[in-house]
């Protein structure tokens, strides 16, 4: 009686243990970018594995898809594809969506900050959790952000020597999203483009140089068609999010969705650490590859920063004007900056 007894009792510990029912899902995680880009490869190395292996413990199964380099969608599409579930996972570059998501272009607005990028980030967590807008904008779009992600600073790849920012008069530049209004200082052209374009756009005399960021210029070898690296310091950017359809988040249970929460908050460490220690590696790459790298003054970068218009006000005038929190999110992000210890180039919260 007693040995029938503890082996029902052991059965029944055992069962408790295991979920309900086990369940398998079928995920597609999508990403414009190939994974020469930093935030896209961690989610292959990091986020993919983890969550499959954590959600395992849980005894269910999750098989991914994983679409990379534009198999499903352009940089530019992402974030449509997983709003209407083509993917249930997506590397969104928000720097893209300005119309859709305004307020997360903060930092593009507010050049020649800091680039340290972890504190950054720290930044941009805190500026999420003062600004409920923010999640509502991109639940809006059908998605939650799991994880934000951003980039190491932006400096000039050109195909020209830049002594002074007057150099740059009269040359096309491309870049990306927001930043294009950096070039409003100067008598350059701006030209938007994205990082899979930048080599062939150079290559071909469509543009005279990009601005981008360091960990990127190596592996994209930016510097075989464009030799000359000026470190400027626009400073480190909040540029993208991990992602995942609201329908699919809400099917879940919520303990895997928990799984699923702590793998994107060390995804976002990941990435930025990674981002970090790249910048480095890349410029001595590129010198190593034939770059010449020389460094603007405090004095010029401080110069560039006060001969732009204030893009930050006019920004956040214009969403203000439709019903948008631009100026609420532009002085919580400069206060929460001063308290990190970020100083600015200017204050861009000044009127």
């Amino acid at each position: 009686m007693t040995k029938y007894t503890t082996t029902a009792l052991a059965g029944a510990l055992l069962l408790g243990a295991l979920p309900v029912s086990a369940e398998t899902w079928n995920f597609t995680i999508i990403a414009g970018h190939p994974p020469l880009t930093k935030g896209v490869s961690a989610i292959s190395t990091h986020f993919v594995p983890e969550v499959s292996r954590r959600v395992a413990e849980l005894g269910h199964t999750i098989n991914w898809t994983e679409a990379y380099a534009g198999a499903v969608a352009p940089p530019t599409g992402v974030l449509e594809a997983v709003e209407s579930g083509v993917a249930e996972f997506g590397y969104v570059p928000q720097l893209f969506e300005g119309d859709k998501l305004p307020l997360d272009q903060i930092t593009y607005l507010t050049p020649f900050g800091t680039d340290d990028l972890i504190k950054l980030m720290g930044v941009i967590d805190q500026l999420y959790a003062e600004i409920p807008a923010m999640n509502e904008a991109w639940a809006d779009n059908g998605q939650l952000v799991l994880a934000p992600v951003g980039i190491d600073t932006y400096h000039f790849v050109t195909k020209f020597p830049i002594e002074t920012i007057d150099d740059l008069n009269g040359h096309k530049i491309g870049t990306a999203g927001l930043a294009l209004n950096w070039l409003k200082g100067v008598d350059a052209t701006p030209v938007a483009g994205a990082l899979p374009d930048f080599y062939n756009s150079m290559s071909t005399g469509l543009y005279d140089g990009i601005m981008t960021f360091e960990s990127v210029i190596a592996p994209y070898k930016f510097y075989e068609v464009a030799p000359y690296i000026t470190k400027i310091n626009f400073g480190a950017q909040y540029a993208s999010a991990l992602t995942v359809n609201l329908d699919t988040w809400n099917s879940l249970p919520e303990d895997v969705q928990q799984v699923i929460q702590e793998v994107a908050d060390e995804y976002r460490d990941i990435a930025a650490e990674s981002y970090r220690d790249g910048g480095a590696a890349s410029l001595q790459q590129s010198v190593d590859g034939g770059a010449i790298i020389s460094e603007l003054s405090d004095e010029q970068r401080a110069a560039y920063a006060q001969k732009l218009p204030n893009i930050a006000r006019e920004w956040a005038d214009a969403l203000d004007a439709q019903g948008k929190p631009g100026t609420q999110v532009l002085e919580t992000y400069m206060r929460l900056s001063k308290e990190a210890g970020i100083t600015h180039a200017r204050d861009w919260a000044a009127k």
